[in-house]
């Protein structure tokens, strides 16, 4: 295994951890075909839409009360009711049939002994409308979102596709804000990413740019006591395209060619990345994506309330 050391920061003497829950905020039905090459003809598969609960011992960022644990979500899934959704992505929603949407994320962390009002920040990978849930049920809640992703909110990308629709009025206005650019001077290179930002500025947690798949899309890098996670959403919708088994799909639409991610050069490039740091961390960190339904099948009995 290839030393941690130059890649993974090291720990502090008082070095301060957090614990990280998964849940499924939903699921829906993917054809292979729209995310991986070669596909095979039919081929579909029902994934959840990951989300993570990370639990920090105490924080002052954005105001938050450092007496107690700092609750952050990172992610939000799908909103509960199809119902919740405009008509255009109801449409989409059925064309991923089989789906399940119920009973949301804020049901889930109250269900497990958290009030969701207690949820200091939302943090979202990027703003499709499978990672952001429903932000209504975070009453108390800042909302942060990777550096361009308002704008994508604001004015969205055109017709472009059915999954890229966006409305503007998603998050709230008074409590929404976004990251600095990552080429700005609070972004520091870490290991083979330009750009990783020390969330709460003791190297617990690292907000990684990670982009293509859609402008501000962002991965989290979580530092547990014994090990680190890498929380990836979309910058890979398969475990094999790490492997080199598959590359990204495309796919025919009415106006041309059409790929899941915005930018298909960014996003093989943040790949090559996410392949180059798995290399060097070896075991390490590990990285999950939001859609990886094998990983969820192994790891759904360590879901809120219990930790990975």
């Amino acid at each position: 295994m290839t030393s941690h050391a130059p890649v993974l920061p090291p720990a502090a003497p008082d070095q301060r951890y957090v614990t990280v829950s998964p849940m499924a905020g939903g699921y829906i039905t993917l054809s292979d075909h729209f995310f991986v090459h070669p596909a095979e003809a039919g081929a579909k598969r029902t994934v959840p839409s990951l989300t993570f609960l990370i639990t920090h011992p105490g924080s002052a960022i954005y105001g938050a009360d450092t007496s107690k644990p700092f609750h952050m979500m990172f992610d939000l899934g799908l909103r509960k009711a199809k119902e919740r959704y405009p008509a255009v992505l109801q449409k989409h929603i059925d064309g991923r049939a089989p789906y399940d949407l119920a009973p949301g994320v804020a049901a889930q962390l109250a269900a497990g002994g958290l009030d969701p009002g207690q949820v200091d920040l939302v943090m979202l990978s990027h703003v499709h409308y499978d990672h952001h849930g429903d932000p209504e049920d975070f009453s108390n809640a800042k909302f942060v979102v990777g550096h361009g992703a308002l704008h994508v909110l604001e004015h969205g990308l055109g017709a472009i596709a059915s999954h890229q629709h966006f409305e503007p009025d998603t998050l709230p206005v008074d409590r929404s804000s976004e990251l600095s650019d990552p080429q700005s001077e609070e972004w520091k290179p870490l290991g083979p990413f330009p750009a990783a930002f020390d969330l709460f500025g003791d190297g617990s947690v690292f907000v990684i740019d990670t982009p293509g798949h859609l402008p501000g899309h962002i991965n989290l890098l979580c530092r547990m006591e014994e090990r680190w996670i890498m929380l990836c959403g979309d910058a890979y919708h398969d475990p094999r395209l790490l492997t080199g088994e598959r590359s990204i799909g495309t796919w025919e639409g009415p106006h041309g060619t059409l790929c899941i991610h915005l930018d298909k050069k960014g996003a093989a490039e943040s790949i090559w990345r996410l392949k180059e740091f798995q290399k060097q961390c070896g075991v390490e960190v590990e990285l999950i994506a939001a859609h990886e339904e094998g990983w969820w099948e192994e790891n759904k009995g360590r879901e809120f309330p219990r930790v990975l």
